[in-house]
């Protein structure tokens, strides 16, 4: 199975997926783990540069420079002829390289002048790589915050694995490449990164949301394809071995005991090893 995982991060490193009870109940039957694609994702700026690199990699900084260097001298009146005919072939030349520029996506080289504006490609881009969302913390293994928004009250449960195991336990095609990283956040607004590495922009997200400590697992398809092209459903389902992901499974802190109970009785039946346990959070 094709992956790249960040030379930084250990295979060991233990990661949480926080969930309420159907989407649990449907990854040990339906033995399934989801992708969603990109452009689902209510943040708008998910896949897309901050605003300085937008700014660089667009090209308006590109076309100051042409006009500069290459249009207003040749306006001079005082300029010979040939200085304007020599001008002029390097004014055309500067036109034809911009009109040409490309930019480097997971699925190849697109040419910007193809797409609406610069943006657009980032969007197009986006509806052809899907994510899979965790949480990791080595400071604290919980985040009662995290609960709350994904945990969608007291029937709700947190898995616990590591990076590895996630890798190990699914069975991944062998035209898909599969990326894994934690995400950075930025200002949007005024951070400067730059977009050298395709995937990079699917690695950064705004500082709002840095209380997610989030780590991802990235897919895309391996091979070229047009990122304009028509692309039906949410994302990508890939099969997954329930045993092999789940290492522990941790209960809400506002559930009660029966609640518990019934958790550690469908872990069981479903013939998981996995250790179910309620959460340390004390709630009153």
């Amino acid at each position: 199975m094709p992956y790249v995982i960040n030379g930084s991060i250990s295979l060991d490193t233990k990661i949480f997926r926080y969930m309420d009870l159907s989407k649990f109940l449907s990854l040990i039957h339906q033995k399934y783990l989801f992708f969603a694609k990109t452009s689902s994702f209510e943040d708008r700026l998910e896949g897309m540069p901050t605003k300085l690199d937008g700014f660089m990699g667009s090209g308006v900084a590109e076309m100051l420079d042409i006009v500069m260097n290459n249009v207003l001298p040749g306006l001079a009146r005082d300029s010979s002829p040939d200085e304007r005919a020599k001008r002029e072939a390097e004014r055309d030349a500067a036109k034809k390289k911009f009109s040409n520029r490309t930019i480097s996506t997971v699925f190849g080289p697109q040419r910007v002048e193809d797409y609406p504006n610069y943006s657009s490609l980032f969007e197009s881009v986006s509806h052809w790589v899907d994510i899979s969302c965790w949480h990791m913390d080595v400071a604290a293994a919980e985040s009662m915050a995290t609960w709350k928004i994904y945990g969608s009250g007291s029937a709700a449960v947190c898995i616990e694995s590591t990076v590895g195991d996630v890798i190990a336990a699914m069975d991944i095609p062998q035209d898909i490449q599969l990326v894994a990283d934690k995400v950075s956040y930025l200002n949007f607004e005024s951070d400067y990164v730059g977009i050298d590495s395709p995937l990079s922009v699917f690695f950064q997200k705004n500082g709002w949301y840095e209380f997610e400590k989030e780590f991802r697992f990235i897919l895309h398809k391996a091979t070229s394809l047009d990122p304009r092209s028509e692309r039906n459903g949410y994302g990508t389902n890939i099969a997954i071995k329930p045993d092999s992901l789940i290492k522990r499974v941790m209960v809400s802190p506002a559930s009660s005991a029966w609640f518990l109970d019934l958790v550690g009785l469908i872990v069981k039946e479903a013939g998981l090893k996995s250790e179910v346990v309620k959460s340390k959070i004390p709630l009153r």
